[in-house]
């Protein structure tokens, strides 16, 4: 059930933008498990957030509930250890930074593309799929 109340916006004045997908890019986003099936190289990511070590592809987002799905490398830049999986966007937002870097930001200048054409090497193992 879709709701318009707003995400939480902890460190938006901080920040200096909204954290949360725009409207566009919220029109744009598949529902969760929309991308099921398709092969990962396929889906198309269409946000990217990041700070100082650490970056999420989002492919899917739940805008009732701040929930998406895409690939992470959470507090590493190695996509070996990365994984693709569900993240809790408001989780994310409110984080707190104890030290310049660890605030949470979406990439304003990001632009949406297939995943195998901005996702790091490694990120994509041969045949695999969302679901799996």
């Amino acid at each position: 059930m879709a709701t318009n109340t707003p995400m939480p916006e902890v460190h938006r004045r901080l920040r200096g933008h909204a954290f949360y997908p725009t409207a566009a890019e919220r029109r744009r986003l598949p529902a969760l498990h929309a991308t099921d099936g398709q092969g990962l190289a396929h889906v198309t990511v269409q946000v990217h957030y990041f700070n100082a070590s650490s970056d999420l592809w989002i492919t899917e987002y739940d805008p009732a509930t701040g929930e998406a799905f895409g690939f992470g490398m959470v507090g590493h830049s190695d996509s070996a250890h990365g994984d693709w999986g569900y993240f809790d966007l408001p989780t994310y937002e409110s984080h707190a930074p104890r030290r310049v870097g660890e605030l949470f930001e979406r990439d304003l200048h990001f632009t949406p593309a297939a995943a195998r054409d901005v996702l790091p090497d490694g990120a994509i193992r041969d045949g695999s799929t969302p679901d799996e």
